[in-house]
This record gives C-alpha cells, sequence and structure tokens, in this order.
C-alpha cells in the first residue's frame, strides 16, 4: 500500500497571496483532485486534506488519507508529471486534465507553480506549471490516447518481470503478427509461468486496451484476466467433424 499526496508552491518568491486568487486556486484545486480520485478509483475520491503549510507564499501538502493501492500512487503521480508537460495522460478523463489547466490559467504570465509528487519510498519528483502549460495543453483538439476494454489471444514472446514501474510482457498476436504489450500485476504471475512452459502455449488477455488515437495502435492493455487456451488435436477435430454429420 502507499500513500498519495501533492505539494504544491505558488506564488513563490512573494509574501502572501490576494484572497480572491486564494479561494480560486483552492476550489480549483479542490475540484482537480476529486475529479482525479475518481479517475483513478480511489474508495472516497473528495476526501483530500490540506497540512504542512508554509509562510510566506502559498505552499502546502494535499494528501489522501487513507492507504491506496501501488498502481493507483503510479497513475496519480503519472498524471502529475504528464500534465505538467501539458500531455493529456490516458489514465484520467479530458475533464479531470482541463481541471488541472484551470489552476495554471490562475498564474500570471511569467508567473511558475511548483508541484511535487512522492513516490512509494517518500522521494520528491518535481514538476512546474506556468500559464503556458495550459495554453499548450488546449492547442490539442485530439487525446493522444484512449481506453476501452477489450482481448488479444497470442503467444507470450518475451519477459520482463523486472521493469519498473510496472511489469510486463509482449505478446505477439495470432492473427496480425504484432507485438502487444500486457502490463500484469504480480497476482498474474503464476498463469504467466503456466504459459511458458510450453513453446507453444497460446493465451487470451483481457483488460483495458489503450490505444493510439490518430493511428489506432495499441500503447498497451492493463491486463486483468490471463486465460491459457487448450490447444487442440486431431482427436478433438475428428470429434468436430463426426459431431457435425450426426
Amino acid at each position: 500500500m502507499a500513500q498519495i499526496k501533492l505539494q504544491i508552491e505558488v506564488n513563490k518568491g512573494k509574501k502572501g497571496i490576494p484572497l480572491s486568487k486564494l479561494e480560486s486556486l483552492i476550489e480549483d484545486m479542490r475540484r482537480f483532485l476529486a475529479s482525479v480520485g475518481e479517475d483513478i478509483e480511489l474508495i472516497e475520491p473528495t476526501d483530500w486534506v490540506a497540512l504542512d503549510f508554509k509562510n510566506g507564499s502559498l505552499g502546502f501538502v494535499s494528501e489522501y488519507p487513507y492507504d491506496a493501492a501501488l498502481k493507483k500512487l503510479n497513475d496519480f503521480n503519472g498524471a502529475i508529471i504528464a500534465l505538467a508537460k501539458s500531455e493529456f495522460p490516458p489514465s484520467i478523463r479530458r475533464s479531470t486534465a482541463n481541471a488541472f489547466f484551470d489552476i495554471a490559467d490562475r498564474l500570471e504570465y511569467g508567473e511558475s507553480a511548483g508541484f511535487v509528487v512522492f513516490d512509494k519510498d517518500g522521494n520528491a519528483v518535481p514538476a512546474e506549471v506556468t500559464k503556458e502549460t495550459a495554453t499548450q495543453a488546449r492547442l490539442i483538439t485530439v487525446l493522444p490516447y484512449r481506453r476501452s476494454q477489450g482481448s488479444v489471444q497470442g503467444k507470450i514472446h518475451s519477459l520482463y518481470k523486472e521493469s519498473k514501474p510496472h511489469p510486463f510482457f509482449h505478446l505477439r498476436e495470432l492473427s496480425t503478427g504484432y507485438l502487444v504489450k500486457c502490463v500484469y500485476q504480480v497476482s498474474e504471475y503464476p498463469e504467466i509461468v503456466k504459459a511458458l512452459a510450453l513453446v507453444e502455449q497460446v493465451i487470451h488477455v483481457r483488460g483495458t486496451v489503450v490505444y493510439h488515437t490518430r493511428n489506432r495502435d495499441i500503447d498497451h492493455i492493463d491486463i486483468q484476466q490471463i486465460k491459457l487456451v487448450e490447444p487442440y488435436d486431431f482427436e478433438d477435430v475428428e470429434r468436430f467433424l463426426r459431431s457435425d454429420g450426426a
């Protein structure tokens, strides 16, 4: 389990902050955190708390007060880092991204806001946001990624069980011959081991398919289920033909 938190600092280098700007920023932040909490499926997505206030410019930490799965921490951190780069991450809705860019819109030209996320070991990963962050992002008219439920069938080509932040394997899809990146959870590893025991083992992978909007190529699949496909032999074919002619 992990702790999700986000450190924010605005009006850097200045004394205090106008109350009107403070009110708008806090409301934008509250709306964004609630929205991203829904996207990554936190149990209580609106239950964020503020702590560790800094005197001078506006600086504090927004923390989700309950333990969360490591995947949700990684999705949250990845979304913040991507948004700071004016990107639309696949783990959140566009409306959530726009709520983040509303925060950037509150900044003056030439002003920046600092955001810091923390990995599972508490290490800080900083990012900086300016008004231009929102301007650049809103020039994008098409989401770079979309998500849908789907499945593929094929054979495991290569396994990367030590990959960070998530282990994955490449599946050689039967119908196209393409390699598809399949991200799995540790709980699914026993089924992968079974599949690797037979060179010709075919597996059926089902989950959330993340694909590129423009060319519809699959970026990766977040696996929800792995099923080993039973092989057919000559006797199976004979039984099928006999039942067809009966």
